[in-house]
């Protein structure tokens, strides 16, 4: 009945139209409500699920089967009327009365029986509700006082009062005190903010927190407050701590001071042949750019390193926006910049760490004084670098000296005395390969195993792996230190081109950082590390200088120091003109006043000396200024560019990677080593071979016999030969390892072929030069003339040319040149100065002979046959008809392991040079025939000076038997002993019988003819002279097997005759006639008693008066013999 009333009343409403939009007005309000309701409950019920496994009567049991067949009801939507209709309507299809009674009934037995089971709890609640009510009732009653109490307010708050405008007045003054003693809370936080910051290296966010601090506290309110004044100076302190920290700290990345640098660079590893790709390249960067952008990889880069670390970080930086890091407006002094980091390291990627600083030095306004400070320490910096490259390589060298020694007896390498003997197959080297230090007997080691220590020393290997491994090592560091300059360039640069970029210094934006200037002083680092191991500046000459070099070499040390700034391999492009006018005035000053000063002191050649040293200047690249040298590891070496030219290559093609297009040099790099190889190497090699060779023939011991030359030479040979022969070995094992310029290594050599001919021959002259009695004259002595005669030249060289066994054809020869060397001497009588001085010297002969004479076969060994085309093994064949081309890297691999000592050394000739180098060789072999010459022909001069003047000055008219022989023969036979030694321990067994072939046959000549000069003699006289012959006899069998038989028979026959009487012996001449009538009668005149030495007046003087007849007789006899020939 009440839904009845109800709708009723509704449609009741409905009359008038304002009332029907009220009720749905209401009714929209209603729903709401509802809906709002069931949504608490249901948020405060989320427990309450139907499960369908309550069990039958419980509350929950009927829920849910009001909820399955009743859920209308509960809409806010339901229209209970509705549902009242239905329920009465029988034929209706909707739900039926009885259900829904039932359904009342469940619920309300089911409400009964859960307050029968609640019912405590319900009376319990009771209480609470009535307390409840009470509460409320009091609440309701403030409310009303205080509704009172604000209209009462209200009212007196409208009346105007003086005092308000003053308290609000204070009140402003009041908040402006609070914020500044907000301000100043913070700002007393700053100090352990930034400390934090600072030690956790977020160096940025420390600048960003300072400068903000900054700002605030140089506010002119702050300005007043003198509680902050040592605040603000620890920050202006703090300021100053922190661009030197933010200085160093990029000093420290820049040249790789940091631990976390180490990965940016690699150390020399054996045996490596360009650069390795470092750790840095792999890692993934862990660490966000400042603006938080992490590395882009574009598709494209202007980068020419497109895969490199740099490249990926450039075409990042190019790809963000460039915007500053941080929002430096003090509205935001309350920054998070305290807020705590994250777990990468600010130090992991050097690159973005290098970025941060500079972005930290922008926003403090440093950027362009910091940088000026880099470009300022850069050459110091890099000074250092090299210098702790050093003593990382100086601990590795000593284990590698160690290591490198020990096993270079495995490399088949001995060095002892001066000298390397490289062991190979032909030279009986032991079965461990080690060269054995004396040749086994009757074996002798090749000579082109020969090496000159002071080139290629057991060391020599040892400082190449050193030198490999610094210069690696200093590279690989270099070129991490220019790409971090790449960095700081292309940083500054987009810093430098924001609109708002301020900076103290006041730089302009495009030139803070100048690539191009920062990158001289590592051209000059480098340069002058290969200077330094390639030019030794301690064996220059200092000779022959005059008063005025000292200025000029004081004009050459300032435009040197000029130079040294300049870019590197630029010397010949210096403009002369404009640099001699510029100095012209300069010099002109000051020769006027060495003039008036010093008179005599300036030369007139003076007025040139600027241009002369410009002109020094500008084609002498050798030229490197006064900067700053580094220890040496090693000795400089000119050999060493074939070891350094492989890592600077290397180097510089990697800088043109890494550098802008612009910024590197014009010239390419392999142009601009060539260029260092042509001015700088050749001349230094061609020095260091000048000075090794000046040493080699002027030392004290150059000509004297060099004790390890028995190793190789059947007899020793002087030093000098064989350092030569050893530096020219050295030289053709070079030509086989160095790829560049190979015919200017060929004529290096054969200039050296030809300097040793001329110091051999001035040594030659030297030997056989004789002081005269005129002051400062001298001569050459009579067997170095008779030598070069024309006429005994063919002579001796057929001579020597005769087998041993074909006697008669040598007694033949040697009687014709005995024949020759009177006739030459004629009347004239040999003294002393006509023979070499001493017999030292013919020793010395003897040893440049066979020096001469080894060094021209080894030469001739050495001489290979010329060809217009080459094979491609050969070294010439490296180059072009044009000497001058350039070197080509990729010939390095094939010639270094290349092996240099298994095989016979060869000296690739050109056509012209082969045919000069075989002139050569004949000049060579001419000169050691004339010296072989004049030492035969000395020894036979001896022989014929001594055995003058044991006749011409001996006494022969003696009244006793004669027990030695004459002193001069005693001298002759000592002479004759020692050439003997000497020629002995000098020559060959051939060269040896050459000597003194026939110096019997000129000895008996001369014991027979020379006794026209014995004044007289009696029977002790002829037997002393015959005594003289025995002495003769015994030494002259003491030379060799030659002369084992030598008897002097027909000088012995001779002299027998003066023991017949003058008839006798002219009885003897009518049966056999042995001898001329020139020595019959010198026979005749002895046994007379003539006194041959006063010519005729000595017949007059006769002690036999017979002497006359027996003349007659003795002409007679001579005519009748001539009679019988005819």
């Amino acid at each position: 009945m009440a839904a009845f009333r109800e709708a009723g009343a509704r449609k009741r409403a409905m009359a008038t139209g304002s009332e029907d939009i009220a009720y749905e007005q209401e009714k929209q309000r209603e729903k709401e409500l509802e809906m709002r309701r069931q949504e608490r409950i249901r948020e405060r019920m989320p427990y309450r699920k139907a499960t369908g496994k309550a069990k039958a009567g419980d509350i929950d049991a009927v829920l849910d089967q009001i909820k399955d067949e009743w859920e209308f009801v509960i809409d806010p939507d339901f229209n209970n009327v509705d549902l009242a209709l239905s329920l009465l309507d029988d034929s209706s299809a909707g739900k039926g009365i009885e259900s829904f009674r039932q359904t009342k009934v469940m619920l309300s037995h089911a409400l009964k029986g859960s307050v029968d089971k609640h019912h405590k709890a319900f009376a319990d609640a009771l209480p609470h509700h009535a307390a409840l009510l009470n509460h409320l009732g009091l609440a309701q009653t403030q409310i009303k006082q205080s509704k009172t109490a604000l209209a009462e307010a209200k009212e007196a708050l409208g009346n105007k009062r003086a005092d308000l405008v003053q308290l609000w007045s204070r009140g402003q003054v009041l908040e402006d005190m609070m914020r500044l003693l907000d301000q100043i809370e913070h700002l007393k936080s700053v100090p352990d903010a930034l400390e934090t910051l600072m030690s956790e290296k977020r160096l940025l966010q420390a600048s960003v927190l300072l400068v903000r601090s900054l700002k605030l506290i140089n506010k002119p309110d702050m300005q007043e407050i003198g509680a902050v004044s040592d605040l603000r100076s620890y920050l202006i302190g703090q300021e100053n701590a922190l661009r030197e920290i933010l200085i160093d700290e990029l000093h420290n990345h820049l040249y790789l001071k940091s631990f976390w640098c180490e990965s940016r660079w690699a150390a020399f590893k054996p045996n490596q042949a360009a650069f390795p790709k470092v750790e840095f390249e792999n890692e993934s960067s862990g660490q966000p750019s400042p603006n938080d952008i992490p590395y882009a990889f574009p598709e494209s880069s202007s980068l020419k390193l497109t895969s490199s670390r740099l490249s990926r970080f450039l075409n990042s930086l190019a790809l963000r926006p460039n915007d500053p890091p941080h929002d430096l407006s003090e509205s935001n002094f309350r920054s998070n910049a305290s807020a705590p980091q994250l777990d990468a390291n600010p130090e992991g990627d050097s690159f973005t760490y290098i970025e941060t600083l500079l972005e930290s030095l922008a926003v403090l306004g440093k950027l362009g004084s910091t940088l000026d400070v880099v470009a300022q320490r850069l050459q110091g910096e890099i000074y250092s670098l090299v210098e702790c490259t050093l003593d990382e390589v100086e601990e590795r060298m000593e284990e590698s000296k160690r290591v490198s020694l020990s096993g270079a007896a495995s490399l088949g390498r001995r060095s002892e005395g001066g000298y390397i003997f490289v062991a190979n197959d032909s030279v009986g080297i032991t079965p461990d390969g080690v060269v054995p230090s004396m040749p086994a007997k009757g074996i002798l080691l090749q000579t082109f195993s020969l090496r000159l220590a002071a080139l290629e020393s057991s060391t020599k290997q040892v400082d190449h792996e050193t030198l490999k491994d610094f210069f690696w090592t200093v590279y690989s560091k270099l070129d991490a230190v220019t790409q971090g300059l790449r960095v700081v360039c292309e940083v500054a640069n987009r810093i430098g081109s924001r609109k708002d970029f301020k900076d103290s210094s006041g730089a302009k934006p495009g030139a803070l950082f100048p690539l191009t200037d920062v990158w001289l002083p590592v051209q000059a680092e480098v340069r002058a590390l290969l200077h330094d191991y390639l030019t030794d500046e301690e064996q220059g000459s200092v000779a022959g200088r005059n008063p005025i070099s000292s200025i000029n070499e004081n004009i050459v040390a300032f435009l040197t120091l000029i130079i040294y700034l300049q870019s590197i391999f630029r010397f010949a492009d210096t403009d002369m003109k404009s640099t001699g006018k510029v100095l012209r005035r300069h010099e002109d000053e000051l020769t006027r006043v060495l003039r008036d000063t010093m008179p005599g002191l300036v030369q007139n050649s003076s007025d040139s000396a600027v241009q002369a040293t410009l002109s020094t200047v500008g084609t002498d690249d050798r030229l490197l200024g006064v900067g700053q040298h580094h220890r040496l590891l090693i000795k400089p070496d000119a050999f060493h560019v074939s070891v350094l030219f492989q890592p600077t290559l290397a180097f510089l093609n990697r800088v043109t990677e890494i550098l802008p297009d612009g910024v590197e040099s014009a010239r390419s790099a392999s142009g601009v080593l060539d260029d260092f190889v042509l001015k700088v190497y050749l001349p230094q090699l061609e020095e260091r071979i000048s000075e090794l060779f000046h040493h080699a023939v002027t030392s004290p011991d150059a000509f004297q016999y060099d004790q390890m030359s028995t190793r190789f030479s059947p007899k020793p040979i002087f030093r000098a030969t064989t350092q030569l022969m050893a530096l020219i070995n050295s030289l053709c094992a070079m030509l086989r390892t160095t790829p560049f310029h190979r015919e200017s290594y060929s004529r290096l050599i054969v200039g050296v072929i030809i300097q040793f001919y001329q110091r051999c021959s001035d040594k030659f002259q030297d030997l056989v030069s004789s002081i005269t009695n005129i002051p400062d004259t001298s001569h050459l002595v009579l067997a170095a003339q008779w030598a070069q005669k024309s006429e005994l030249n063919p002579c001796l060289t057929e001579l020597f040319a005769t087998p041993h066994s074909d006697n008669v054809i040598r007694r033949q020869l040697s009687r014709q040149e005995t024949h020759l060397e009177l006739n030459y001497l004629g009347q004239a009588q040999i003294v002393k100065h006509d023979l070499v001085s001493s017999t030292r010297n013919l020793a010395s002969l003897c040893g440049l002979y066979r020096s001469v004479a080894w060094f021209t076969e080894e030469l001739n060994a050495l001489k290979s046959s010329p060809d217009g085309t080459l094979s491609p093994i050969t070294p010439a064949a490296l180059e072009s008809a044009n000497v001058m081309m350039p070197f080509t890297p990729s010939a390095i691999p094939t010639f270094l392991s290349r092996s240099t000592y298994d095989e016979q050394l060869s000296l690739p000739l050109s056509q012209e040079m082969a045919m000069r180098f075989g002139a050569l060789l004949k000049t060579y072999s001419q000169l050691a025939e004339i010296i072989l010459h004049t030492i035969r022909i000395d020894i036979r001069c001896r022989t014929m000076y001594y055995l003058d003047a044991a006749m011409r000055l001996g006494n022969y008219n003696i009244d006793h038997e004669a027990g030695e022989p004459d002193p001069y023969i005693v001298d002759l036979n000592t002479e004759i002993s020692n050439c003997n030694e000497f020629v002995s321990t000098a020559m060959l067994k051939e060269e040896h019988r050459f000597v003194f072939a026939g110096l019997e046959h000129l000895m008996e000549h001369l014991l027979i003819s020379n006794a026209r000069y014995v004044r007289m003699a009696n029977g002790f006289g002829i037997r002393k002279i015959m005594r003289n012959t025995l002495a003769l006899q015994q030494s002259v069998r003491t030379i060799g097997d030659d002369q084992q038989h030598v008897e002097f028979e027909r000088a012995k026959s001779y002299y027998a005759l003066f023991f017949l009487t003058p008839q006798g012996l002219l009885d003897s001449i009518r049966q056999h006639q042995n001898f001329t009538f020139d020595e019959y009668k010198t026979i005749l005149n002895l046994q007379c008693g003539v006194d041959q030495s006063i010519g005729e007046a000595g017949v007059a003087k006769a002690v036999d008066h017979n002497y006359s007849m027996y003349l007659i007789d003795l002409h007679g006899l001579e005519l009748e013999s001539s009679a019988d020939n005819s």
